[in-house]
């Protein structure tokens, strides 16, 4: 016989074999009734199915009562509707027995099954092993099956402060071990779950008292420090105990992502990983330390999150004094920011400001805003200013700093005026050129173009003394202001306080006049003079007054009282008011020439 043919009859021998092998299902052992009172045991089954092959022979109980090894003896019950027997005066032997069970037919090489092997005991307590919250607010509460193998459920109880328990509802089936809580409101407060398992027979485990509680977490949204205070209850009676608590976020209906890890003694953290108007949902999770698929998670937290929203930029755009003295200063600040008000403050050395006012932010914010500072002296020294805006957490958000141009004058000898001047500072200025303009009656006129670095001047008057003597002087600052942050670039001037310079009057008297055709008036001769008060007395030689002018343009003739005086010295006094308000006064002798 070759090979190939002994293969093939083998394989039909196997088949042969197995055709006519039959397996033999054992009853299903239910439970084991306990009679107290007498000693008798009852056992209770449930008939297999119809087996395959042959006539009902027996069902055969094997009994132990030194554990489930064995040895075991056993006992024959050949009704083959039956399903329970009474053992008489078993407890009295022993208070604890194992059975299994087989069913027995005439059925020649069947394979003949055993059933599990129970005791007369309550089911074993289950162990837990989570309680979870689902994101739609139900709590899903997990245990390992019992290991009695009589477990026909579970009774899953609320587990109360007191150590006692309130039984919630029954699950049926031994390896049914899910439960979900659709009337617990684990949003208000953590819930405690319990379970204990119970057979056919009404017997039950005690429940579990290392109940599982839910994680309640509160989520409280701090404006004021942009950031979102999370709290929550530790999960209780995992053994070992939790791994770590971690974040798990979920931002404008996106899914959960986890945002930190956390150690098992942490049941807070500050989370700050938003914008302001962002749909944010947030999660606790623990993590078992047994067994890192064991997790639990916090009910789900949603909010808008809502922060000040600080502004971008704020900058001092100018800084300027006007022909009345006062200063104003000009600034620029980012609309978006929410703020309350600006404080303005001003400052004479840069070390100590005062808050000069603080004027309400409108809503919405103009994205330019000025004030003017009218109790101020900017003609004696520069002033210092800064804006620094609020919003209603007290958060401040300042501008840099703007220096005022002081520009000083003196008269440093006839017809000079001496002109000195600081610079212009401002952040993010850069000056290209000083402008110095005059007044001295008929408007300001460009005078002289300075570099920087150039801080004074001295201007000559001669050129004008036909004019009153009043003379004033402004310094404008042109500067380019380049802010990319507020996307701003312009070219702006600055102007300093008005500096005026009184030229005192220079007066010019003859010492003496020959009324004769040439010379015939004699009168002052007044250089920068706008005299107020004016009078122009000539007195004899007694002492008696002879003429007397309120006009500076009239002048004595020589006459006395319509007659000519005589050759000879007389006194003159030539009293005003300068542009000042000092008196000047001239007194002198004039001689009368025939």
């Amino acid at each position: 016989m070759n090979n190939k043919h002994f293969s093939l009859v083998f394989v039909f021998l196997i088949f042969y074999c197995r055709s006519f092998s039959q397996t033999i299902l054992a009853p299903d052992l239910q439970c084991i009734d306990n009679n107290n009172s007498n000693g008798n045991l009852t056992l209770y089954w449930t008939n297999p199915a119809q087996n395959p092959c042959g006539s009902f022979v027996q069902y055969t109980i094997y009994s132990s009562r030194n554990g489930p090894a064995g040895p075991y003896n056993d006992t024959s019950v050949t009704l083959s509707s039956a399903t329970s027997i009474v053992l008489p005066n078993y407890l009295s032997v022993s208070p604890t027995w194992y059975f299994y069970m087989e069913a027995k037919y005439n059925c020649q090489g069947a394979v003949t099954l055993q059933s599990d092997t129970i005791n007369n005991l309550n089911p074993i307590t289950p162990q837990i092993k989570n309680v979870d919250v689902t994101t739609g607010g139900d709590v899903t509460f997990n245990w390992a099956p019992s290991t009695s193998p009589q477990t026909q459920g579970y009774v899953i109880y609320y587990y109360l402060s007191n150590g006692n328990s309130f039984p919630l509802d029954t699950v049926y089936g031994r390896f049914n071990s899910t439960y979900t809580d659709v009337t617990g409101d684990p949003t208000t407060q953590s819930l405690l779950y319990t379970v204990a398992a119970f057979d056919s027979c009404g017997h039950f485990s005690s429940f579990n008292t290392l109940p599982h509680n839910t994680i309640f977490a509160k989520a409280n949204s701090v404006v004021c420090q942009t950031q979102i205070n999370l709290s929550w209850n530790r999960y209780i009676n995992w053994i070992p105990g939790v791994k770590e608590y971690q974040i798990w976020v979920s931002k404008n209906l996106g899914s959960f992502t986890w945002a930190a890890s956390l150690d098992s003694g942490t049941l807070a953290y500050n989370y700050t990983g938003f914008n302001d108007g962002d749909s944010v949902c947030i999660q606790i999770r623990a993590i078992s330390a047994s067994d890192t698929n064991l997790v639990s998670n916090s009910n789900t937290m949603c909010m808008r999150a809502s922060i000040v929203q600080p502004p971008a930029y704020n900058f001092i755009t100018n800084i300027s004094v006007d022909l009345s003295n006062h200063i104003t200063t000009t600034w620029i600040i980012d609309v978006h920011g929410e703020l309350i008000y600006y404080a303005i403050q001003n400052s004479g050395n840069n070390t100590s400001f005062n808050n000069v006012e603080e004027l309400t932010a409108p809503s919405p914010l103009n994205p330019s805003e000025a004030y003017i500072d009218s109790n101020v002296t900017p003609e004696h020294s520069p002033y210092y200013y800064k804006v620094i805006a609020f919003d209603s957490c007290q958060n401040q958000y300042p501008t840099g700093l703007a220096k005022t141009i002081c520009l000083k004058g003196e008269l440093f000898d006839y017809y000079v005026a001496n002109l000195t001047w600081n610079d212009l500072e401002l952040d993010s200025a850069n000056v290209l050129r000083y402008n110095l303009y005059r007044n001295f009656g008929n408007g300001y006129q460009l005078i002289k173009t300075f570099l920087p670095g150039i801080n004074s001047y001295s201007d000559s008057l001669q050129q004008f003394i036909d004019e009153k003597g009043i003379f004033c002087y402004r310094l404008e600052a042109v500067y380019d202001l380049n802010l990319p942050a507020a996307n701003f670039h312009q070219t702006l001037s600055s102007f300093s306080n008005e500096q005026c310079i009184i030229h005192r009057p220079i007066i010019y008297v003859p010492n003496a006049f020959a009324p004769n055709g040439v010379n015939n008036v004699f009168k002052p001769t007044i250089i920068y003079g706008d005299p107020k008060g004016y009078s122009f007395t000539i007195f004899n030689r007694w002492g008696g007054k002879i003429f007397e002018s309120n006009d500076p343009a009239v002048g004595w003739d020589g006459n006395d009282h319509g007659k000519e005086a005589q050759q000879g010295g007389y006194a003159y006094l030539i009293q005003f008011f300068a542009n000042d308000g000092v008196k000047v006064e001239r007194k002198g002798m004039v001689l009368l020439v025939k």
